[in-house]
């Protein structure tokens, strides 16, 4: 498909990157309940998406199905915002590509968009929400002009998957209040969002129109959870009313999927952004329906780096440790979608 402003080629070789989860302010409560109130905001639509550069990933299209998927934060940028024309930057984001959004290229055609995330270094001194934070703003402003942009030039009307992690999750939060609850005709071609690693509410749900998935081959649901140990008491991506399924077994309930269930967890280097192994039956999982929670006891002798969060919280490893469960459900799901038509 033609743009209507092609520069050049994109690069899709995979870079080195540097891994850096959501970030962590003074108190999980601050990190949600995004205000519809924009007064204070001037909307940026500064990124042109029609420059092949400000896109990730544009894939020459062999799939039947696509994603639109947002990756998580990777920028600290000291501005508080990405600066996506800076090559250190967009490396970075380049290599989380790699590791997460490497699990729906099997089964689909992978769409990424650079956006202005909010930085790990937002200024939060004042207080209040990050997702009331000018940079929060515009970062899913971006995402927004992004999707828009995707739907008209790109999907030529195919069904399609979203999905993303942490900040990307939260943006696509914002995108499906904004563009599915009054639109039957992008619900009716979802056939699934994976927002992975942070919370979706009910309300959440509700805005959108959507549900929250109830086994391995609903359509048109929202897969969401997140993965922390039977110990821990949580992060700041995990806060009250959290949706969750179990990757393993497909169940919201809190039937334990054995570890033989885990059909691969991958890991790739947070450094370097390479492949570092794959470990058949890596651990099992258990929703804890009181917190919300995705629940596992890793290996014993594995010394994880789970970065700045509390004891057990595995957020960086959402997508790692049931990545090939989370492979085969996209393709399920997208099988699924065409029976049903």
């Amino acid at each position: 498909m033609k743009l209507n402003k092609p520069r050049k080629k994109l690069n899709t070789k995979m870079y080195s990157y540097i891994f850096m989860p959501v970030i962590i302010l003074t108190s999980s409560v601050l990190l949600y309940n995004c205000e519809e109130n924009e007064d204070d905001f001037e909307i940026n639509h500064g990124v042109d998406y029609s420059d092949l550069e400000n896109w990730v990933s544009i894939p020459t299209v062999t799939e039947s199905v696509d994603v639109f998927y947002v990756y998580p934060t990777v920028s600290s940028n000291t501005s508080g915002a990405m600066d996506i024309t800076d090559a250190g930057e967009r490396d970075l984001a380049i290599g989380i590509f790699k590791a997460q959004a490497s699990v729906y290229e099997s089964n689909a055609n992978v769409f990424a968009p650079y956006y202005r995330q909010m930085s790990t270094k937002v200024d939060m001194s004042g207080g209040g929400l990050a997702t009331d934070t000018k940079e929060f703003k515009q970062a899913a402003v971006d995402v927004q002009d992004a999707f828009d942009y995707y739907i008209k030039n790109f999907n030529n009307n195919r069904p399609f998957i979203i999905a993303g992690h942490s900040q990307g999750t939260m943006a696509l939060i914002e995108l499906v209040k904004k563009r599915f609850g009054d639109n039957a005709e992008l619900r009716n071609r979802l056939v699934a969002a994976y927002l992975i690693g942070y919370t979706v509410t009910d309300a959440d749900l509700s805005r959108a129109g959507l549900t929250a998935a109830q086994n391995a081959t609903d359509i048109g649901v929202v897969v969401t959870y997140n993965t922390q140990s039977i110990t821990s008491t949580g992060g700041p991506m995990l806060m009250d009313g959290a949706n969750c399924i179990n990757p393993l077994n497909w169940r919201t309930d809190n039937v334990y999927a054995e570890s033989s269930e885990n059909l691969g967890a991958v890991f790739f280097n947070d450094e370097t952004g390479e492949f570092i192994r794959e470990v058949e039956h890596y651990c099992g999982a258990k929703i804890n329906a009181e917190k919300g929670a995705l629940t596992t006891t890793i290996p014993e002798g594995e010394n994880l780096k789970i970065g700045p969060y509390n004891e057990g919280v595995y957020h960086r490893f959402d997508y790692a440790m049931w990545y090939r469960n989370l492979e085969k459900n996209v393709g399920d799901r997208i099988t699924a979608y065409y029976g049903n038509e």
